[in-house]
């Protein structure tokens, strides 16, 4: 793997470098060669002559006040996905409110700084199931496998009610009396059932949300958002109401980064 750091700091530099040397020389991805970077021109020079698998990317990269238009990790980003460059890219932040504009450059991830190992580990955990699998056919750590389902994973909507597990649920739509239900193996049901029954029984759930009126997404899908739509995995774009474009971000956000916080 091979992975660049860009950070203008250099203690930091040196503690996300320690840290990447540690977790990837202990059987996580294989061999690895890792570049760091103490600014944008350094780094860009390096990627045209070499592409990357992982770019850990201050936000900032500079706290002088009299550059006001040095680049940023964020130019940085948007320059690479203009290249149609896919590498994986985790941003170093300050404040989690730099978060909702990563979503334009489909980050895979968010390290608040001071960065602990812990939460390090965690996101090159989610990070390393993004790169060997941008397409899950179930829901990543599940197996969906007949007569192995956990109850509790059940819901059951329609009369006769069809019962299904919700955590392989991509996104549902409502379409006049009926609701379209879309896996996360491709497969769609189309049920007949109340839209509002459904958000509310889903919603208690922190990973679904309504992202616009008859649409439900799972957070746990979602691969980025563009020009205010979620870009879910696999390629589906689901709109989002433009009045409800920062909140759902934000939502999305705080649930991204309760969920790294959270996994072993």
């Amino acid at each position: 793997m091979r992975i660049a750091i860009v950070e203008d700091h250099a203690a930091e530099r040196e503690q996300i470098a320690a840290m990447c040397a540690d977790y990837f020389g202990h059987g996580h991805g294989g061999d690895m060669v890792c570049d760091s970077f103490a600014d944008a021109g350094s780094f860009i020079a390096s990627w045209r002559k070499k592409r990357y698998d992982l770019l850990l990317l201050d936000c900032y990269l500079t706290d002088d006040e009299a550059s006001p238009h040095a680049a940023t990790g964020l130019d940085i980003a948007r320059l690479l996905r203009r290249q149609d460059d896919d590498c994986a890219i985790v941003f170093i932040t300050s404040s989690s409110d730099f978060a909702v504009l990563g979503y334009e450059v489909q980050a895979s991830g968010y390290l608040l700084k001071p960065v602990d190992r812990k939460t390090f580990d965690a996101t090159m955990e989610h990070v390393g199931k993004q790169l060997e699998s941008r397409f899950p056919s179930a829901h990543p750590g599940t197996a969906r496998t007949p007569g192995t389902v956990n109850p509790n994973w059940h819901v059951a909507f329609g009369n006769p009610a069809i019962t299904m597990d919700r955590r392989l649920i991509v996104c549902a739509l409502s379409n006049a009396h009926y609701v379209e239900f879309t896996f996360s193996d491709g497969t769609r049901t189309r049920i007949r059932t109340n839209f509002s029954d459904v958000e509310q029984r889903l919603t208690v759930f922190d990973n679904f949300y309504r992202t616009a009126r008859g649409v439900l997404v799972n957070f746990d899908y979602v691969s980025g958002i563009v020009n205010a739509q979620f870009v879910m995995k696999g390629g589906r774009r689901i709109p989002i109401t433009k009045t409800m474009v920062t909140s759902t971000c934000r939502a999305y956000a705080e649930y991204t980064f309760t969920r790294m916080r959270t996994e072993d």
